[in-house]
């Protein structure tokens, strides 16, 4: 996912602008990781978004080696 997507996944959760910028600036910094987000997501408070898109790029993926 590119940062923009992430921005926008995070205003749909409702999150306060402020704690947005530390999610990203920790993504900028360490990099994508789904699940490590959603649980950062689930310590605040909010609903993990972010660990079915990688369910979805598993599913794509093993259809594909079929």
């Amino acid at each position: 996912m590119t940062i923009e997507e992430i921005e926008f996944e995070l205003e749909l959760t409702g999150m306060a602008r402020d704690q947005q910028l530390k999610l990203l600036s920790a993504v900028k910094r360490d990099g994508y990781d789904a699940k490590l987000l959603d649980k950062k997501l689930r310590t605040m408070g909010f609903e993990p978004v972010f660990s079915i898109y990688d369910e979805e790029e598993d599913t794509h993926q093993d259809k594909s080696k079929a």
